[in-house]
């Protein structure tokens, strides 16, 4: 018999005496079992070593291990631990019996495994293999904070538990004081049965409970189990009434398809219109990923006003890339609908990794891009080709013009060219237009570079580039999507609508060399920090490098702030140039102080020697003196700050351009005001004012209730562009959410919409 002695140690009260038996087990069946077995020998003095050609050793540790005789069950009683290879038990008794093969532990018994898993039971009895089980007031913790509960649970060929009489939620049971409180959801169920084999947790005769009252009963049911990264199944649906579809709800089903690609299934049923069929496929391997989303619907068209309006609509995104080798990667990006109203009257938007940070579901144009890349080391060749698909109502997609192909070259050189960097590029693009003009342009230009930092800081930039452009046009008199008639004002000193020539052939070159100052300073006074940098350019080129016989195609849309002011050539693309002789001067400031506030503000102008028409004269540019741009941002920490982007009349001081936000977040309430003012926007050769204000908003009114809203304001033409207000709930094992929106947005074809949207979350049941 080997006892272990029981009562305090001579040396310390708060010493245990550590009863130590090294078995020899074989670990048998998966991963989480309710608990472990071992095949038992005599017992080996405390600290004895395994012999490296036994099996994996087991370790016990309790008050007291006794065996009455040598072949009889192995008894261990109080605080017992048992460590078997990467399994660790606890109980207040364990009875091991080898002529039975059999492990019995009682009393507060809990079982953790190498998932972090944790199994409880008032009694568990295994057989010695860890294959089959039985275990009485079962519970168990799983990933996710998922828990499982029964009266009982026995386990099957050690991948299998059966339970009875079970629930299951991943909400919390007890409150901040440890008192047992009504989960937000659970699961209550005659029959369970977890199976690790096939990654499934099934329910038999369930009832989902809401704050313990019961919502719906299903004779059957099955999720995925806590463990799985993803698996096929229904995730949680979104529903909604509008005026405009109706009662819709949308009910997607994931399909994991293979480890490295998926799909997710979310027809939309619409009272009003029917069906809206989506998908979405993804797949991403070693070399590239790919992610195709779509949706189609047979629209009944009985609206004879609707204008436009195709009898079968929809849609179609993507986005991927293949690399072939280390150099070489294609690539693309797909943007197309059927109609102008498609996106907005269903609601449609890129998800998840088609999102994007400017969402084109929201804006008035779509492009597909399709790209070749070719990047050896220090030099980069990119030839792309874009479709543009134009959302107003003025837009016609028959001048709206498809690009190919635009090739981009560019070679930089790894030696030092007169002490500074030196490249060549080369940009080629080809128009064509249905009913259009159709044109070419080739741009070749050499570029080079130097800094010079002084030993007083001041830092000088030395440049140069030489750039020459060759231009072919066709069908001259028929115009581009900005000018159409050869009647309207646009049209002054148009090519093709003043002379009886319909092709031509025109080239230009435009080199460029300036110097670059600036003098940044810091200073510390006391515990405030403060910066300072002053900053002027010199430019020089060549007069009258925008032709009237050039076609501005790339750089109609020009946005002129501070960020851009140093720009060697503030035309967004390659048909207009900034010509002339200029001065950029601008300063930087910033003061940090102790007590968190920071204050950072920019301002600068240009200053010409002689006007140019390379800018519509919007965009505060042309003239010999600039408007004014700037910026001013006032922070406090992270909680609170004003940020303003301006750009100021330069004969009256009055704004032009105006952008600015304020921001507040605290553990309650987070909020944010932007506003908007354009005075002169150039949109589509049309001048327009714009101003908007935009508020959003949301108040935590409790540890899970929260409120929020938003509120978009057209103050030109004094109406409501879209409002949203919000009611949503969340804790640790769900979500749940109420919103009510007003969408004022209005076409020949799109009427102003009311709509209650309704989402929600249990997480870890149809997430």
């Amino acid at each position: 018999m080997i006892r272990a002695a029981k009562g305090p140690s001579p040396v310390s009260t708060c010493t245990r005496l550590i009863a130590r038996l090294l078995m020899t087990t074989v670990l048998a069946g998966a991963a989480g079992g309710l608990g472990p077995a071992a095949l038992a020998q005599d017992s080996a003095p405390a600290g004895a070593a395994a012999d490296e050609d036994q099996p994996e050793q087991v370790l016990f540790e309790a008050d007291s291990v006794t065996r009455e005789y040598e072949d009889g069950p192995i008894v261990a009683e109080g605080d017992v631990k048992a460590y078997f290879g990467e399994r660790y038990l606890r109980a207040d008794k364990l009875i091991y019996n080898p002529a039975t093969d059999i492990v019995i532990a009682e009393g507060n018994v809990s079982i953790t495994d190498v998932n972090m898993e944790t199994a409880f039971a008032g009694r568990v009895e295994l057989s010695g293999d860890l294959r089959d089980g039985v275990a009485e007031n079962f519970s168990a913790l799983l990933e996710d904070n998922a828990r499982l509960a029964a009266d009982s649970a026995i386990q099957e060929r050690g991948a299998k538990t059966r339970l009875s009489r079970a629930v299951y939620t991943s909400c919390n049971v007890c409150d901040d004081d440890g008192d047992p409180k009504t989960p937000t959801w659970r699961i209550k169920s005659l029959r369970v049965t977890r199976d690790k084999e096939r990654k499934v947790v099934r329910f038999n005769h369930a009832f989902l409970e809401i704050k313990g009252v019961p919502i719906v009963y299903a004779p059957y049911l099955q999720v995925p189990d806590p463990s799985v990264e993803r698996q096929s199944g229904f995730l949680p649906p979104d529903i909604g009434i509008s005026s405009r579809l109706g009662f819709n709800i949308e009910l997607p089903y994931y399909l994991a398809i293979s480890n490295h690609q998926d799909a997710t299934f979310f027809p939309k049923f619409t009272a009003e219109d029917g069906v809206l069929w989506q998908g979405e496929w993804r797949r991403r391997g070693r070399d590239g990923y790919h992610v195709l989303s779509g949706g189609v619907i047979d629209y009944d068209n009985q609206n004879e006003q609707e204008e436009d309006v195709p009898g079968v609509r929809w849609h179609m995104f993507g986005r991927g890339y293949r690399n072939f080798g280390d150099d070489w990667r294609v690539s693309y990006d797909i943007e197309r609908i059927s109609d102008k109203d498609y996106l907005r009257q269903y609601d449609v938007e890129r998800r998840g990794e088609l999102r994007q940070e400017l969402d084109r579901a929201k804006t008035n144009q779509l492009r597909s891009n399709a790209r070749v890349a070719w990047t050896p080391g220090n030099s980069r060749l990119i030839m792309d080709t874009y479709l543009f698909q134009g959302l107003r109502a003025s837009d016609d997609s028959d001048t709206i013009p498809y690009v190919l192909p635009l090739i981009d070259f560019q070679h930089r050189f790894d030696s030092k060219v007169a002490g500074g960097k030196a490249a060549i590029k080369a940009n080629m693009a080809s128009l064509f237009r249905t009913e259009g003009i159709d044109s070419q342009r080739l741009t070749l230009s050499a570029e080079w570079e130097r800094d010079i930092i002084t030993r007083g800081g001041h830092r000088f930039n030395i440049f140069a580039k030489a750039r020459g452009d060759i231009f072919n046009y066709r069908d001259l008199d028929l115009g581009t999507e900005v000018c159409t008639n050869p009647a309207s004002l646009c049209a002054d000193g148009f090519p093709g609508f003043s002379t009886d020539e319909t092709n031509d052939v025109t080239a230009r070159f435009a080199p460029t060399a300036g110097l670059e100052w600036s003098y940044p300073l810091t200073r510390t006074v006391g515990d405030t920090r403060l910066f300072i940098e002053p900053r002027v350019q010199v430019l020089a080129s060549m007069e009258n490098r925008n032709h009237a016989d050039i076609i501005n195609e790339d750089s109609q849309s020009i946005e002129f702030d501070y960020a851009g002011l140093f720009d060697f050539n503030k035309a967004t693309g390659y048909d207009a140039f900034e010509d002339g002789q200029r001065v950029n001067a601008g300063v930087t400031a910033s003061a940090v102080f102790p007590n968190g506030i920071s204050i950072e503000g920019s301002i600068g102008q240009q200053f010409r020697l002689q006007e140019t028409n390379a800018f519509d004269t919007s965009s505060g540019l042309g003239e010999k003196r600039s408007d004014i741009v700037g910026s001013l941002n006032v922070r406090l920490g992270s909680r609170v700050g004003i940020e303003n982007r301006f750009r100021l009349d330069n004969d009256t001081g009055g704004i032009q351009r105006a952008e600015s936000i304020a921001f507040y977040t605290d553990s309650r309430f987070r909020a944010n005001v932007s506003y908007v003012r354009l005075n002169e926007e150039n949109v589509a050769n049309n001048l327009v004012r714009r101003e908007e204000l935009t508020a959003r908003g949301t108040v935590k009114l409790t540890d899970h209730w929260s409120v929020g809203g938003a509120w978009r304001l057209d103050l030109e033409r004094d109406r409501t562009i879209r409002q949203d207000f919000t009611v949503g709930y969340e804790d640790e094992c769900s979500t749940f959410g109420v919103t009510y929106r007003r969408d004022r947005t209005r076409t020949s074809n799109l009427q102003p919409d009311n709509a209650i949207l309704l989402t929600f979350t249990l997480k870890s049941l149809v997430e």
